[in-house]
C-alpha cells in the first residue's frame, strides 16, 4: 500500500478517534484549570506592559498600538511551547523599534505527550497494520500538525483573560494609540485579534450606514464603542467576538444574530430583542436590559457536542450585575450561565435550560421560572424559599404559539 494510503487509514482508523479521546480529557482539565491559567496571563502581561512603560519614560518607545503573541513551531518541536510576544506601534509589523518577550503556553500542549504515547503504542503493537507503514519521524510532524488544537486553547484563554488583563496598573501605565488590538496567530502568519479598544471619534452616521450594508464578514472581531445605535435592525449579523462599550442600542433587534463572545459594557440594551441568536460565552455584565427578549436563544457553555471535541468549549454566557428587570427568556438554553448580583424583578425564565446557573445576589423577586430546569442552579437561600412557592408549570403543547398565548395572559 502506498505510503500516503497507509497515512490516510492510519488517521481515519487510529489518529481521530484517539484524538477525540484525548482532547475530552483535555478539555475537562482546562476548564477546572481556566482561573488560575487566566491568573497567570494576566500576570505575564502586567510586567510586559510595565518593561514597556519604562521604555517609553527614557524615550526609547512610543504609543503602543498592537500586542502580538505568536506560536512558534521550531519551539514547540524542542518541547518548549513558547509564543513570542511583539508590542509595537499603530504600524503592527512595520515597527522598526517593536519591544520582544516571551509568553510560555506550554500548559495548552501537553496533549501532545499523551497524543503521542498512544499512537505510538499502536505503531508497535504486535500485528498492527501500521508497524512497517508509519515512522516515529512521520509521528513528530504528524504532532506539529495536531498542536492546533492546542494554539485554539491559548486563543480561547487570552480572549478571556484580556478585559482583566487591560485593567492592570502596567497598561493603565502604557502610552497608547486610539485603537489597541492583542492578537494571536503563527509567527508571520495569519493571527486572530483577541481583543481590540478604539477611542478614536466616530461618526454615528458612517457607521448606521455601514452596519445597515450588511456586509458578509466585515462585523466579527471589531469594537464599537460611545456610539447612540439605538433603533436599528442588526437581525441575521455576524458580530462575532466583537466588543460594544459605552453604548446606546434600545429598542433594536439582534435575533438570529451570531453573537458568540461578544463583550457589552455599560450598554443600554432597554427593550433589544434577541431571540434565536447564539450568545455563546457572551458578556452583558452590568448592563441594562430591562424588557429584552431572549426567546429561544442558543448560549450553553462547554461542548456544542459532549461526545465530540471540535473546538475549546465555550465559556458561561455572563448577565453578572445586569438590570435583567421584565426581560423575558423563553424555551432558552442557558446551562451554565451567570446571573450573580442581577436585577431580575418581574423577569420571566421559562422553559429554559438552567443547568449549573449561578443566580447569587440576583433580585428575583417576582421572578417566574415556569418549567425550566433548575439542576444544579446556586441561589441564595432567601432565593429558594420563592421558588418553593412559585406556581406550577401549566399543561400546555410545547409549541412557541402555545407558551406565546400563556406569556400574554401572564401579562394582563
Amino acid at each position: 500500500m502506498a505510503q500516503t494510503a497507509v497515512m490516510e487509514m492510519f488517521m481515519e482508523e487510529i489518529v481521530e478517534p484517539v484524538r477525540n479521546r484525548v482532547l475530552l480529557h483535555w478539555e475537562q482539565l482546562y476548564q477546572a484549570n481556566r482561573k488560575p491559567l487566566q491568573e497567570a496571563f494576566i500576570r505575564h502581561f502586567d510586567k510586559l506592559c510595565r518593561e514597556v512603560a519604562e521604555l517609553q519614560s527614557i524615550g526609547e518607545k512610543g504609543a503602543i498600538g498592537h500586542f502580538t503573541y505568536s506560536m512558534l513551531r521550531t519551539r514547540l518541536q524542542e518541547g518548549h511551547g513558547v509564543y513570542l510576544v511583539e508590542v509595537s506601534d499603530e504600524t503592527w509589523l512595520f515597527d522598526p523599534a517593536s519591544v520582544a518577550g516571551e509568553y510560555d503556553a506550554s500548559w495548552a500542549f501537553g496533549y501532545l505527550d499523551e497524543l503521542l504515547l498512544l499512537l505510538e503504542e499502536e505503531r508497535q503493537r504486535p500485528g498492527s497494520p501500521y508497524a512497517g507503514g508509519i515512522s516515529r519521524p512521520d509521528l513528530e510532524k504528524l504532532l506539529l500538525r495536531e498542536s492546533q488544537h492546542g494554539h485554539q486553547y491559548v486563543i480561547a484563554l487570552l480572549r478571556s483573560a484580556m478585559p482583566e488583563a487591560m485593567l492592570t496598573e502596567g497598561f493603565r501605565e502604557l502610552e497608547q494609540c486610539g485603537i489597541v488590538e492583542v492578537r494571536v496567530g503563527e509567527y508571520l502568519d495569519i493571527s486572530e485579534s483577541v481583543y481590540r479598544k478604539d477611542s478614536d471619534p466616530t461618526d454615528e452616521t458612517e457607521i448606521r450606514k455601514w452596519l445597515a450594508e450588511r456586509i458578509e464578514g466585515a462585523y466579527g472581531y471589531g469594537a464599537l464603542e460611545r456610539l447612540d445605535l439605538a433603533g436599528g435592525d442588526y437581525s441575521e449579523m455576524d458580530f462575532r467576538y466583537s466588543a460594544f462599550r459605552e453604548s446606546a442600542f434600545g429598542g433594536s433587534s439582534f435575533a438570529e444574530s451570531n453573537l458568540v463572545g461578544t463583550v457589552w459594557e455599560g450598554c443600554d440594551l432597554t427593550d433589544t430583542e434577541w431571540n434565536q441568536g447564539w450568545l455563546h460565552g457572551a458578556s452583558f455584565e452590568n448592563c441594562r436590559l430591562v424588557g429584552a427578549l431572549f426567546h429561544r436563544v442558543e448560549a450553553d457553555c462547554g461542548l456544542p457536542d459532549p461526545e465530540n471535541w471540535e473546538i475549546p468549549g465555550f465559556d458561561e454566557v455572563s448577565f453578572a450585575g445586569a438590570d435583567l428587570s421584565e426581560a423575558e427568556f423563553v424555551l432558552a438554553k442557558l446551562r451554565g450561565a451567570r446571573f450573580t448580583g442581577a436585577k431580575l424583578t418581574g423577569a420571566m425564565l421559562g422553559w429554559c435550560d438552567l443547568t449549573d446557573a449561578d443566580f447569587r445576589g440576583a433580585d428575583l423577586r417576582g421572578t417566574n421560572f415556569s418549567g425550566s430546569c433548575l439542576m444544579g442552579v446556586q441561589m441564595d437561600t432567601g432565593a429558594c424559599s420563592l421558588l418553593s412557592e412559585r406556581p406550577e408549570m401549566p399543561e400546555l403543547p410545547f409549541t412557541e404559539e402555545a407558551i406565546t398565548d400563556w406569556l400574554k395572559e401572564e401579562q394582563q
